[in-house]
């Protein structure tokens, strides 16, 4: 079997996935909203794509994923996004990849909510999201414990 074909499936989805806006399954992440518009089990776990609405002065902590690219890309606002030492001022139509094993956070650093299309890869880790969502923001072990199940360090 060629180094290939074990990374992804032949195909990652056998039939076509469709969303219109607002359709997905919504959770609660990072005191705001994201809903899945592909979740990772459709595709075989090759990606998944959340559409997230960060409020203002929000993003998550600085963390470093062990097994996951993530792709950012702004659909509306202004954020700041760090990855390793770079901050970079995101603004609508930017994208950031964030390759995995480099530390990275965002901030929605505007005057309004802001919204990102986060894409995984591979998908598992957006699993995470489904999780956390049932957990209270302040339970900061249980948040901690859910993050090393999908091998990603808080940094901060």
């Amino acid at each position: 079997m060629s180094e290939e074909s074990t990374f992804l499936p032949r195909t990652e989805t056998t039939v076509p996935i469709v969303r219109g806006p607002g359709e997905g399954v919504v959770v609660g992440v990072l005191r705001g909203e994201s809903v899945f518009k592909v979740l990772s089990e459709q595709t075989g776990g090759a990606y998944a794509v959340l559409e997230q609405r960060i409020p203002v002065g929000h993003g998550p902590p600085l963390h470093v994923h062990r097994r996951e690219t993530e792709i950012f890309y702004v659909l509306e606002g202004q954020f700041e996004i760090t990855l390793g030492e770079q901050k970079i001022a995101a603004t609508t139509g930017a994208m950031v990849v964030a390759p995995r094993d480099i530390p990275h956070t965002f901030r929605n650093v505007g005057e309004q909510d802001g919204r990102l299309l986060l894409t995984v890869i591979p998908g598992r880790f957006a699993d995470y999201f489904l999780e956390v969502d049932r957990v209270p923001d302040h339970d900061a072990a249980t948040i901690r414990a859910l993050c090393a199940k999908y091998e990603v360090e808080i940094l901060s």
